[in-house]
């Protein structure tokens, strides 16, 4: 107990260390540029809210916010009031200055607006040097489990509206509604993008042959996603254990094996291979086999079980955890996957003709908390994979912070271009107004998130815990 209850701090420290290095890099690359460029740096901190740490050093106040969840470093000659509008400090600021006698205004020299532009993409620059970083050292780790899920079908369980409408085990899926996948992930993307048509067309190859076929959706209870009821990637089927005295391990099978096939069939994944025992019966039957570089074959009898009720092996698989963002061992192909993944979900939030996309996108984005729900369980399963999770999430956060949006990024680089094409300055008050909205609804819309996200983990953990309890019955 004491032991578990250590291992969840752990955990939860290196949850924290890791979110906190993407903000840092962040806000470290505004520092830098700041300083090369000579400006007026106020303040870097990593967090939001009441500082829980804070020191000034050369006359940079620095701090730690109580509030984890981002980072800012104050500049005025790049952003005059847009950081008091987020952190709250006016107030706080307005009630010093009726303690402290009237100081003279502080004039600062204007910033060349391409230095401006270079200070704010410094920022997301730092995030790609991270993610790249990242991705170099889990392509060089040996530890690390990256493998590309196919969009070959492993399974469809019967009486399933994908099997009424003719999926079955084998068929690969090229693309859903036009647009083309070349893996499970993106395939369960577009499901969910697909908006609330409450199916989609499927585009299917099957022995060479090119099939359509309109296969509805079941909605996950919780959160409100489109889904593929009862299909299931391929995976490879390893023997993890073998059962005492069954046919398996009298024939010499070992754990660590892969299973390819059976009686010449290729099997994708486990439970392909199941039924593929089950449909040959008690008959003798050839198992393709790779131990290694080695391909073996083994003739095995199969045993009827009264318990199961089929014909059984004695085999048991290893499970697969295959997680989506480690599918490439080349930093430069995994790099690119994350970034089109992003720009995907831009695209449907943007593109006028997919309104059902728009809809799809804001039911199923998760905030801050959801990142650190995610990266917490990611965390406990192995730290390559938090790192490739932390690498993804460095991406997210370069490409959204260059978004032309008041308050990011992107929204100085606006304000800069603008300067360098019209030759003046936008209108303070134009800028100011621009600010103090897109902060208020980028406030209202984490708040809003944060919520949302604490209230699905709160329904998903109810759920877990009744399947846990009639598994136990059982």
């Amino acid at each position: 107990m004491i032991e578990a209850i250590g291992l969840k701090v752990l955990a939860g420290i290196a949850v924290a260390l890791l979110f906190s290095l993407a903000i840092f890099i962040h806000e470290l690359g505004h520092f830098l540029a700041a300083k090369w460029f000579g400006l007026q740096i106020d303040a870097f901190a990593i967090g939001f809210g009441p500082a829980i740490w804070k020191r000034t050093i050369n006359g940079v106040e620095y701090k730690l916010g109580s509030i984890p969840f981002g980072g800012y470093v104050a500049l005025p000659q790049l952003d005059p009031s847009g950081m008091e509008k987020i952190q709250g400090e006016q107030g706080e600021k307005a009630e010093t200055k009726s303690e402290e006698p009237p100081q003279q205004e502080r004039v600062l020299p204007d910033i060349a607006p391409w230095k401006r532009i270079v200070v704010a993409i410094a920022g997301p620059f730092g995030n790609f040097i991270l993610a790249i970083l990242l991705a170099v050292i889990i392509s060089w780790a040996p530890s690390a489990r990256i493998r590309i899920v196919d969009t070959r079908v492993g399974v469809v369980l019967e009486k399933t509206a994908a099997w009424e409408a003719g999926l079955r085990p084998a068929d690969r899926i090229v693309a859903v509604n036009g647009e083309k996948v070349d893996t499970w992930m993106e395939m369960m993307v577009e499901n969910v993008l697909s908006g609330n048509a409450g199916k989609a067309t499927f585009t299917i190859e099957r022995a060479g042959k090119t099939l359509t076929m309109d296969i509805p959706f079941a909605k996950h209870e919780v959160m409100g996603i489109q889904m593929l009821e009862g299909v299931y990637s391929e995976s490879p089927s390893m023997v993890g254990g073998l059962m005492p005295g069954f046919p398996a391990e009298k024939a010499g099978l070992q754990s660590g094996d892969q299973l390819l096939s059976v009686a010449g069939v290729p099997a994708w994944g486990a439970s392909h291979f199941r039924e593929l025992i089950k449909k040959n019966g008690l008959a003798d039957v050839d198992i393709g086999v790779r131990r290694g570089k080695e391909l073996m074959t083994f003739r095995l009898t199969p045993q009827f079980d009264g318990e199961e009720k089929r014909p059984l092996l004695g085999i048991r698989f290893t499970e697969d955890d295959a997680k989506p963002w480690m599918m490439y061992r080349s930093p430069v192909d995994q790099l690119k996957w994350d970034a089109l993944s992003v720009f995907r979900v831009l695209r449907a939030l943007v593109s006028p003709k997919q309104k059902g996309e728009r809809a799809a996108v804001a039911n199923s984005l998760g905030g801050p908390a959801m990142i650190v729900i995610h990266l917490y369980q990611t965390v406990k399963g192995g730290m390559m994979d938090a790192l490739g999770f932390l690498r993804m999430i460095c991406i997210n956060l370069a490409i959204l912070n260059l978004l032309p949006l008041p308050v990011l990024d992107g929204g100085h680089v606006m304000f800069a271009a603008y300067e360098i094409i019209t030759r003046r300055k936008p209108h303070p008050k134009v800028v100011s107004t621009l600010v103090t909205i897109f902060a208020s609804i980028l406030i209202s819309l984490m708040i809003f998130l944060l919520c949302r996200d604490i209230f699905r983990e709160y329904q998903l953990s109810q759920l877990r815990h009744t399947f846990e309890e009639k598994a136990e019955k059982k």
